[in-house]
């Protein structure tokens, strides 16, 4: 239990605990020692006892409230250090002006908020201190301005207001005034703190209360300061506890995914081999991977620490050494990644063929039959559209790609043709016909059939990219020929001008004949019967009859080219 006391402060009466009297005593015996053998230091304390006098006022809820060392506490740092007042009488002379100046005496005009002057949040009065302008003619302009940006202006004022200090000490006021340090200029704020009543006495009574009477609505306004302030500081709250959590969980879902991609298996083969497919045969893919963790995860960390900050404010910050060695990081990261980045596309940008041709026999006397064997995938992926697997064989490293085109054509010749196109890209001509030629396509040939593979391999070094295998089969004139079903779910008659569009009757059996490929079991249109005959009377009368195209009973094109439905993988 604290012992209070009862003292009396610039005429007005307080309850007061014996600590915070102690140092209150302290504070004001050491400003009145930095004041000894100066002109004027009497009245100058009586300004500073009067200025206390008033912030107790203001701190306290009601008269029987008791000053504790903490309201003591908070109106020394609005006041001052001792320190501050500590000013040589020399300098208010005209000789020692010349010579003599002390260190801090001189400091910049700064923007403060003059709530002591102002009437809502002091922002016009501190910015007629800062641009030298009568406080009336600040408020005025204010007015102008919101009439004639519709109220624009308005929330310009309210972010001045929260983000732009009150000047609540001593040095903030002058600083806000632009004026040096010392006796005179402290004394000249002191007494610009007060009004003198109507009556014209002086007393540091009269004056706080009229002083608290001007300062009403500034304390409605800043009680109104605060509450939106606290509400954006708990905006900023939230944002930086989702800001932290997100970025967190993202930095983290990229370490481990990384650190998985080397343990994890698909079928023996692990993401990092399966990138390192991916990724041409001239590149490493351990330092593609390393830019990308590092141009990806710094901004992430960054991000982290910034919500940590918003959320937690005071935090200790990384220091100016640590910012500045992880954006040399990054930096170098993002050149490395789009160099590396930059080659890969190079790999991919020109497009070169391979052809091979060979000539066969047919027996006339039975269907040549077109086939494609189906191959089970164990475990395929999907790249733009293309299937592709990987498997070994014989010990090397295969890419099987199921992108299989065919197509048949009309020939000449007394024999028939296979025409293979092996399609591939590189950063070159010659690297892009290299690569084509590594592509292996698997087919058998006989009088009577062709069997080949629904897909085609490149070794490991033919890189990973945009491969194609498009097979024409010429047939000479008068050969009957079949498709398997396989062969017709590759069938694509735009790989080549000289292939037949079959439409959707792929399953049938086809014949060479004049150029062209003629349906020998497709459906017959069928006659109709005598039942409908009056029906089709009534039609034919209704139709004109050269509108009606005529009908042999043979089989008719549908005009098809069977494009969208064949093309199946």
């Amino acid at each position: 239990m604290n012992k209070t006391i009862n003292i009396n402060l610039a005429g007005l009466f307080f309850h007061i605990d014996e600590d915070a009297y102690q140092r209150l005593q302290r504070y004001l015996a050491a400003v009145r020692s930095s004041f000894s053998g100066t002109t004027g230091a009497d009245e100058i304390m009586s300004d500073i006892e009067s200025r206390i006098a008033e912030l107790f006022l203001e701190k306290r809820a009601n008269e029987q409230q008791v000053i504790s060392i903490g309201h003591v506490e908070a109106v020394i740092d609005i006041m001052g250090q001792p320190e501050d007042y500590e000013v040589d009488e020399d300098i208010f002379t005209e000789s020692g002006s010349k010579a003599k100046r002390p260190n801090y005496a001189t400091k910049g005009k700064q923007l403060f908020r003059d709530t002591q002057n102002g009437y809502v949040g002091g922002v016009s009065s501190g910015l007629g201190h800062y641009l030298g302008i009568d406080i009336v003619w600040v408020r005025v302009l204010w007015i102008l301005i919101t009439f004639l940006t519709a109220g624009w202006a308005i929330p310009i004022y309210i972010l001045l207001w929260i983000f732009v200090p009150d000047a609540v000490t001593t040095n903030q006021r002058l600083t806000m005034m632009g004026k040096e340090v010392n006796i005179s200029n402290i004394e000249d704020n002191f007494k610009a703190g007060f009004e003198p009543v109507a009556d014209g006495q002086t007393d540091a009574g009269h004056r706080i209360v009229g002083q608290k009477g001007k300062r009403g609505t500034v304390k409605f306004f800043g009680f109104l300061g605060s509450l939106i302030l606290g509400v954006l500081k708990a905006i900023v709250k939230i944002f930086g506890l989702l800001l932290f959590l997100t970025t967190t969980i993202a930095l983290v879902a990229l370490i481990v995914s990384t650190i998985t991609a080397s343990a994890i298996d698909i079928e023996g083969y692990s993401l990092l081999t399966i990138f390192d497919w991916v990724v041409p045969a001239d590149f490493a893919s351990f330092w593609l991977v390393l830019a990308i963790i590092l141009v990806a995860g710094i901004p992430l960390f960054l991000l982290a620490v910034l919500g940590l900050k918003l959320l937690v404010s005071n935090l200790r910050t990384l220091g100016s050494k640590v910012y500045l060695a992880l954006s040399a990081i990054w930096i170098i990261a993002v050149i490395a990644l789009s160099i590396m980045i930059g080659r890969i596309i190079a790999s991919q940008a020109i497009d070169a063929s391979v052809q091979k041709t060979e000539k066969f026999a047919v027996d006339a006397s039975q269907p040549f039959s077109l086939d494609l064997t189906r191959t089970d995938r164990i475990n395929s992926f999907n790249r733009n559209g293309v299937q592709f697997e990987f498997d070994e064989i014989d010990g090397q490293q295969y890419v099987k790609y199921y992108n299989v085109k065919v197509a048949t054509g009309s020939t000449t010749d007394s024999v028939a043709r296979v025409e293979l196109l092996f399609k591939s890209k590189g950063a070159s001509f010659e690297e892009a016909k290299e690569r084509a030629k590594l592509i292996q396509f698997e087919y058998k040939l006989t009088d009577s059939s062709f069997v080949g593979s629904d897909y085609f391999m490149l070794p490991q070094n033919g890189g990973f990219g945009d491969h194609d295998v498009e097979l024409m089969v010429y047939l000479p004139e008068g050969t009957t020929a079949r498709f398997n079903e396989r062969f017709g779910e590759r069938y694509r008659s735009y790989i080549n001008n000289d292939a037949f569009r079959l439409g959707n009757n792929i399953e049938y059996t086809y014949q060479i004949k004049d150029g062209k490929a003629v349906c020998l079991d497709c459906p017959i249109i069928e006659e109709p019967k005598e039942a409908d005959e009056e029906a089709m009377d009534t039609v034919n009368d209704s139709v004109p009859a050269n509108s009606i195209p005529e009908n042999d009973g043979d089989w008719q094109y549908d005009g098809n080219d069977g494009v969208s439905q064949n093309d199946r993988s």
